[in-house]
């Protein structure tokens, strides 16, 4: 993701609480969840945050590892309290069983994602993970939408890149 790109989507952002609870569900390279990072503590609300960022590419996670030491050392100069858990699994595996309930409270105030752009078979665990949203063959941009959503507090921001073909088609069907 751009960094304007990214600064983009943090102005987005409206939240002004004191604790933020933050989910990247396809970190990358971090670079949302530091331009997110950098948004709250500018706005000068933000004393306490939490984040969960989800990554599974091997090649990346050395980079997010640093970038994340970056903004550690970012939020400890300005004096907010940080707390970062780095998932390596598979994010839409590893959060099926939030998915089978039938109400999920959710955990975050933010979810914010470039998710990943890819069409997977319906076999696709992934794919089985969501049946009640997956038609044909699905794309796991919105599977990570949809998640990232089920992972929501009520009243809260979620923050995505995702193209318009969710708009239309019947493998969006479902899902809209």
């Amino acid at each position: 993701t751009p960094i304007q790109t990214a600064e983009y989507m943090a102005s987005l952002i409206r939240t002004e609480s004191e604790k933020v609870k933050i989910l990247d569900p396809g970190a990358g390279n971090g670079l949302l969840t530091a331009a997110v990072v950098e948004h709250l503590i500018a706005r000068g609300t933000a004393r306490e945050i939490s984040v969960v960022l989800y990554e599974n590419d091997k090649n990346i996670q050395s980079l997010l590892k640093k970038n994340i030491e970056i903004i550690s050392s970012y939020c400890s100069q300005k004096q907010v309290k940080l707390f970062i858990k780095t998932q390596k699994e598979n994010f839409i595996v590893d959060n099926q069983k939030y998915w089978e309930m039938q109400k999920s409270k959710g955990l975050f105030d933010i979810v914010i994602s470039n998710p990943p752009y890819l069409k997977i078979p319906k076999e696709a665990k992934e794919a089985k993970a969501m049946p009640s949203v997956c038609y044909g063959t699905p794309n796991l941009y919105f599977l990570f939408w949809a998640m990232g959503i089920h992972n929501l507090k009520q009243d809260s921001e979620l923050v995505y890149i995702v193209p318009r073909s969710w708009t239309s088609g019947a493998y969006f069907k479902r899902f809209r």
